[in-house]
């Protein structure tokens, strides 16, 4: 390819693949040069090389003066790194697509997203970021109108003491004064507010037993005086507790110098933890009369785990002050010191109530309705941000108690809501404070050798380990790790699941747990994402967990960086070592601040964490310069005209929707013409100018998803295609898309390329998002459909389809390379992450072979349900017809021993990480998923990958799930059903096509038909047996005739899609498909010759729209297979010869795999597979098994056997069999003995092939993996 250069030398380089080396390279083309590239080469290599061709005197120029660009894409590539390290060149090269990249000098690249000078001298507020967000935080009362509430209440107190007639009038006033004043202040009355106003006598406002019934006292003006000074005093204390509770930007007073206070020592204080409980503020007027008995429960909890038994207040009812409330006035003493509590000690108080019966009800009949009802909870850190344990007057508001509210808790307090309960306690005021330091680690912290240990000890210690999660150790396995933790440095991914041992964190045993942590093995930065969970709120521990995450790469980040946000809820304060990680690395790259803003205003949904996110996103906004706060605001507005698009695009009539779409895309048209171009929040590397209104539509479905084709800003870049989903959670498909995508790098990193499609999907917000399409690629139900609504239960749909678009023998073979590893890779993916909801739809397949999944509504084991019944029956999709192109036939090949090898293996390496996946589902446990809520659901996950057995006990499992996958009908079953419930959503735009055609031929594109004429009929052999008709088509305007051929079956098809189009009076009767006798025989073929004669003659004298359509002249139009020499003429001539199984004595039939072994004196034979074994000799197919005989064996007590295969030369076992007892001295001295045989009829099983296998080479610990040659024999007749 010629590439143009432009006038000021910066070439637009493109890369393409060089796929005829045998190791993988890149070619660079400048205008007519080439150069081969390895795929380890860096960038800045590449773009020496290329300059070299540019400049004729390189001497005054630096290749850091130049940088690579992806054309299409605002993505440049690192000049450091390599280009087979690229995400990119991994996808250009995985689908054979060009690699086009742009050289530019690094002094043109546009720096409008970066942060300026100018930003740096600008004065930026956290409160002003915070203001510009959609959901601000709820405005506390303003000064003016407090001091306005403050002015009335002082003239009514001033007239109450001056007046000496109408006394209670003055009183009503005045107490309605102190009442608007209290609930300007979020309705709290406090006691000493309570005890003021009871001096009082009564009034309507405010009537309760506790009043002044001798009204004679307030005759004096000094009692009057008294009465007054009092209430301004507790209102004065009010107003001072609202500033510092709802942090308000006033105060009682000004801010004056406070003396410093002596701290103790928290380790020292041998007190114990008490504090009292006022009352319960703001209670509903509907609780009163819905329950009775209000208590709370108080617990201390660390980690979740609770440090004593929770403490409970006595039940008391409503009460109607001047408000209503629930006082309990009681002092709460937990029987804990506080040098024994943990410095991020939870205190948790939970509100119950009992529910009153309905009216009319007897007591018996609502017993069991009588239950307590958690009403409200609340969370606090008992130790500050600064370790200083809380004391003073602290208000506290209630978060609802409903079902499903998450995993963990906020601590910080519910003021959001307007109508939270909340609660006023009063902690205990010391002569000190009392603070809580770090320790440091202990000097002495021994280090033992793993193998120091008894063999018990050290099979029960690994058995422990091997759970991979804290999650389900029980009080033995924390006895067992905690005991033994010195021995265990030497396993790096086992030290959350030691710290979850610890027995307490108090700070007497810091000092050890510190000392543990310090002499560990340094972490890597994935293993470390175990000790962010909310299990580990220490925060030495959480410090040292994000210091070890600091190497991770900007790449890696992206990776796990919706795990990283979660983890922001665990935090015990807002200011914390990963805020400030995840801070610094968005400062230092805008993909990394791009996704954490959009990460970030997706989790302002979460109503408990609310308040810390918009912080969060406010201290964003306030690092990120002018030009990207710009960038990302029309990102918002342009999601938002989106949704709104695609709201009415499904609240419009199915007949109006895509005219109801062009027009309201023109408001997306009038967003490009006022911002000129945009970022997607799908990928910031894509920049668009404007949107191609004709090229979008929508898709039938419940959500009615839109398809959005947008103008590239780059020219060199092609239109970029999205689905935008509004009214769907796309939460839970991204998540399990990145797991995937987690797997698929795992799989890469460990030498084996699954050929997994991965695409982007991005939630903007609850019920929003963006999908990427994949381009050439239709779902599995669209391929099948087009055998007609059975093709689900057909075989070749998937090969034909393949066939079609990939008509050279090359290419197909290419394609189904790329169709076993992929569709391995799936299953091995949808099992672990137990994926369900799989029909047809949600499976696609692109023209290049690669299968893929969509649409991940169901997961971890949450089936669909008919009734009582799992929708998803099979362990996975793996379907009669995908396993008809691995084989090339129905019958197993040898492809097929390649795709269980590739399923185990991919199934292995990913068990290897369980410790990883385990760690990201765990810390979206509290993200707000359904099917992701508690550990149930990780169960699933751990259950599915088996983290306890070995590899071979993993391989047999697997082997057997796909066995069960392939003998589902419920998966055909559930396809079908399928198809016939989407003929409902059939367009009437959409046209049927013909199955095996690769695109559409018309009147236009291959002139008139002149004249059709079946000529002869052939037998063929391949892909079925049976007989081909040759066609004789004559064209206008072309020189002789074309010949093709055609099946009968094709013939019907043709037919039966025309009569979707036409009325049957326009269409010429078809023959009879249905043949008394022998229906593959020779007098049928030319019957059915005739019969077809007088077809094609009527279907091209039939009425105009007929004989012209498009489906005719793409039925006649040349197949690759008509165009092959030799395929009409010569197919008489390649009947296979009659093979009879006759062995012949030497001859080699067939090769089996072994996977050998020994250790702890057993030798360990997995029998995995056989190929090439000879048919039978009626020609079909044997029941070949496995029987072993370990030599010498005089009298065969060594005999193993595996299961028999059915019908099958090339079977799969992956079997393991066992010989114990066997010293390392004997072994050498044997010779394994294998049999492959047949079996048979009345116990006559007749052998296929065997092969005598020496073991003297075996090492102990080593695996032997190898394909042994089968020798002939005789008969066998014993099993």
């Amino acid at each position: 390819m010629r590439c143009q250069g432009s006038p000021l030398h910066t070439p637009s380089v493109t890369i393409l693949q060089d796929k005829s080396a045998v190791y993988q390279s890149i070619y660079i083309c400048y205008p007519c040069f080439s150069i081969a590239t390895p795929g380890s080469s860096t960038i800045d290599l590449l773009i020496y090389q290329t300059l070299c061709y540019a400049h004729d005197d390189l001497v005054l120029i630096d290749v850091e003066d130049y940088l690579l660009k992806v054309c299409g894409h605002e993505e440049f590539l690192m000049n450091n790194q390599t280009l087979a390290s690229l995400e990119y060149i991994q996808q250009c090269l995985k689908f054979d697509w060009e690699i086009r990249l742009f050289l530019t000098k690094r002094s043109t690249i546009s720096q409008e997203l970066v942060r300026t000078e100018e930003d740096d001298e600008t004065p930026s507020t956290m409160n002003h970021s915070i203001l510009l967000q959609e959901r601000p935080i709820k405005q506390t009362v303003t000064r003016e109108a407090l001091t306005l509430l403050l002015d009335t209440f002082h003239n009514e107190a001033e007239s109450f003491v001056l007046s000496e007639m109408e006394l209670p009038l003055r009183v009503e006033r005045l107490v309605q004064s102190v009442k608007a004043l209290c609930s300007s202040l979020a309705s709290i009355e406090t006691s000493d507010i309570t005890a003021a106003l009871s001096q009082l006598p009564a009034c309507p406002c405010r009537l309760q037993p506790r009043v002044l019934k001798d009204i004679s006292v307030l005759a004096s003006q000094e009692n009057r005086e008294k009465v007054v000074e009092k209430l301004t005093s507790s209102i004065l204390e009010l107003v001072e507790l609202y500033c510092s509770t709802f942090n308000a930007n006033f105060h009682t007073t000004p801010q004056s110098y406070r003396p410093s206070v002596p701290l103790q020592e928290a380790g020292f204080v041998t007190s114990v933890l008490s504090f009292s409980v006022y009352a319960a503020h703001r209670i509903p007027i509907t609780w009163a009369a819905s329950y009775e008995g209000f208590f709370l429960s108080c617990s201390l909890t660390h980690g979740g785990a609770e440090l004593c038994a929770p403490q409970h207040t006595s039940k008391q009812p409503v009460s109607k002050y001047l408000f209503h409330l629930v006082v309990w006035d009681q002092r709460i003493c937990f029987p804990v010191q506080i040098n024994r509590l943990p410095r991020e000690t939870q205190l948790t108080v939970t509100m119950y109530a009992t529910l009153l019966p309905p009216p009319g009800g007897t007591e018996d009949k609502n017993k069991q309705r009588r239950s307590m009802e958690a009403l409200g909870w609340v969370t606090m850190p008992l130790f500050n941000f600064r370790h200083i344990l809380t004391c003073g007057r602290k208000l506290l508001g209630f978060w609802p108690s409903t079902p499903g509210s998450g995993n963990v808790r906020s601590s910080t307090p519910n003021f959001s809501q307007p109508d939270s309960i909340i609660l006023q306690v009063d902690f205990p005021l010391f002569s000190f404070e009392v603070h809580f330091s770090t320790p440091p680690p202990a000097e002495f912290s021994p280090q033992y050798e793993f193998s120091r240990l008894d063999l018990n000890s050290q099979r029960q210690l690994q058995d422990v380990l091997h759970k991979k999660s804290f999650l389900w150790l029980t009080n033995e396995d924390r006895k067992l790790l905690w005991e033994k933790r010195y021995f265990c440095h030497a396993e790096s991914s086992g030290l959350p699941l030691v710290l979850a041992s610890a027995p307490n964190w108090e700070w007497a045993c810091l000092p050890d747990i510190y000392a543990l942590l310090h002499q560990w093995a340094c972490m890597n930065h994935l293993d470390s994402l175990g000790l962010l969970h909310a299990i580990f709120p220490d925060q030495e521990l959480r410090h040292t967990a994000v210091q070890w995450m600091d190497s991770i790469s900007d790449s890696e980040l992206l990776d796990f960086l919706p795990q990283l946000v979660q983890a922001l809820k665990y935090e015990c304060y807002l200011d914390s070592p990963l805020v400030r990680f995840l801070l610094r690395r968005a400062i230092g790259d805008i993909r990394i601040a791009h996704y954490l803003f959009w990460l970030l205003k997706d989790a302002l949904q979460d109503s408990q964490f609310s308040m810390r996110y918009q912080y969060l996103l406010a201290a964003l906004l306030c690092c990120t310069g002018r030009g990207l706060r710009e960038e990302l605001d029309r990102q918002g507005w342009l999601v938002s005209i989106l949704a709104k698009v695609a709201q009415n695009v499904r609240d419009t009539s199915p007949s109006t929707r895509q005219a109801t779409l062009r027009d309201r895309l023109e408001e997306v048209h009038n967003f490009f013409c006022v911002s000129g171009s945009c970022r997607l929040p799908l990928n910031p590397g894509l920049m668009v100018k404007d949107i191609n209104i004709q090229g979008c539509s929508y898709f039938n479905s419940n959500a009615v998803p839109l398809k959005l084709s947008f103008q590239n800003l780059d020219p060199l870049g092609d239109n970029i295609n999205i689905i935008f989903k509004s009214g769907d959670d796309l939460r839970q498909d991204m998540l399990t898309l990145q797991i995937i995508r987690i797997m698929n790098k795992i799989w890469i990193q460990e030498g084996l390329d699954m050929r997994m499609v991965n695409f982007r999907c991005f939630s903007t917000g609850r019920g929003r998002g963006m999908v990427e399409m994949i381009p050439n690629a239709e779902t599995l139900r669209k391929i099948q459909v087009e055998h007609g609504v059975t093709g689900s239960f057909k075989d070749r749909p998937l090969a034909d389809w393949l066939q079609k678009h990939n008509p050279s023998e090359d290419e197909y073979e290419k394609a189904v390379e790329n169709f076993i590893y992929s569709c391995a890779g799936c299953c091995v993916a949808t099992y672990v992450l137990g994926i369900c909801d799989r029909h047809n739809d949600n499976i696609m397949l692109k023209s290049s072979g690669h299968m893929f999944h969509i649409d991940f509504g169901k997961f971890l084991g949450h089936a669909q349900m008919f009734g009582n019944i799992k929708r998803d029956r099979a362990p996975f999709v793996f379907t009669s017809d995908m396993a008809y192109v691995i084989n090339g036939g129905d019958k197993p090949s040898s492809r097929f021993h390649d795709f269980v090898d590739l399923c185990c293996e991919a199934y292995n390496l990913i068990r290897k990480h369980t410790h990883l996946f385990l760690n990201l589902l765990g810390l979206m446990l509290s993200c707000g998923i359904p099917e992701l809520s508690d550990l149930q659901d990780l169960k699933y996950v751990y259950d599915a990958l088996r983290p306890h057995e070995s590899e071979s006990d993993a391989t047999m499992y697997f082997t057997r799930l796909i066995e069960s996958s392939l003998g589902s009908v419920a998966t055909k079953l559930n396809f079908f059903i399928h198809n016939l419930a989407q003929m409902k959503f059939a367009s009437s735009e959409e046209q049927p096509v013909l199955s095996f055609a690769p695109r559409v031929h018309t009147l236009k594109s291959d002139g008139l038909i002149r004249s059709l004429f079946v000529c002869r009929h052939i037998r063929t052999y391949s892909p079925n047996k049976g007989y081909a008709y040759v066609v004789k088509v004559e064209r206008d305007c072309q020189h002789g005739a074309t010949l093709v051929q055609r099946s009968f079956e094709e013939f019907h098809e043709l037919h039966s899609k025309l009569r979707l189009i036409f009325p049957s009076s326009k269409l010429p009767s078809f023959p009879s498909r249905f043949v008394i006798g022998r229906s593959r025989g020779e007098a049928m073929a030319d019957r059915r010759k005739d019969e077809l004669n007088g077809y094609v003659w009527h279907l091209i004298h039939a009425a105009r729209e007929v004989a012209q359509c498009d489906f005719i002249y793409t039925f006649f139009h040349p197949l690759p297979r008509d165009e092959r020499p030799g395929t009409v003429y010569n197919t008489l001539q390649n009947k296979p010869s009659e093979v009879s199984w006759a062995p012949i004595a030497g001859k080699i039939v067939g090769e089996v795999k072994l996977s050998i072994s020994y250790k702890s004196n057993k030798l360990f034979i997995m029998v995995m597979h056989i190929r090439g074994l000879q048919p039978l000799q009626d020609g079909t197919d044997p029941d070949p098994y496995v029987k072993l005989y370990l030599l010498p064996d005089p009298q065969k007590t060594s005999k193993r056997k595996t299961k028999a295969a059915k019908r099958t030369c090339n079977p799969t076992y992956n079997e393991m069999l066992v010989y114990d007892g066997i010293p390392w001295g004997d072994l050498q001295q044997r010779v394994i003995h294998l049999r492959v045989l047949s079996e048979g009829a009345f116990w006559e099983n007749l052998l296929l092939g065997e092969a005598f296998i020496s073991l003297t080479a075996l090492l102990p610990g080593e695996r032997w993996v190898d394909w042994h040659q089968l020798g002939t024999g005789g008969s066998d007749g014993t099993r």
